[in-house]
């Protein structure tokens, strides 16, 4: 005898709301993902910048900086990974834990997203 399985009766509402919790918080942390890359372009700029005007100027050479590359790329990624985790953490989940779970992702992306915002042009200190 085969035991049978259990099907499980989802409502088409509750899938409904979960994907509309999915879509707005992809927007958001594509936002996210989009200032992190403005910051990059600008951050780079402003080093290519700073270093030559100090090409011009005479022993200006020991004042170079460098881009900081790692904390830039990894600026970039935080929103994708956090909204990848949230996802694959409430694919199977009811709408108030999907919230819940996308709620927290965000906040957590953004204050690492935020303090990378800061923390990169202290590092360059020009």
């Amino acid at each position: 005898m085969t035991a049978a399985t259990p099907t499980v009766h989802r409502s088409s509402r509750a899938l409904v709301g979960r994907i509309v919790v999915w879509a707005v918080f992809a927007v958001l942390f594509a936002y996210m993902t989009v200032q992190a890359v403005g910051n990059l372009s600008q951050i780079s700029q402003k080093v290519t910048e700073f270093n030559a005007f100090l090409d011009t100027t005479s022993g200006g050479d020991s004042l170079k900086t460098s881009t900081p590359w790692l904390w830039l790329v990894l600026d970039i990624l935080i929103a994708p990974v956090a909204f990848v985790a949230a996802l694959v953490i409430t694919r199977r989940s009811t709408l108030p834990v999907t919230l819940a779970v996308f709620v927290v992702a965000f906040a957590a992306a953004g204050a690492l997203w935020l303090d990378l915002q800061l923390f990169v042009p202290s590092l360059l200190q020009f």
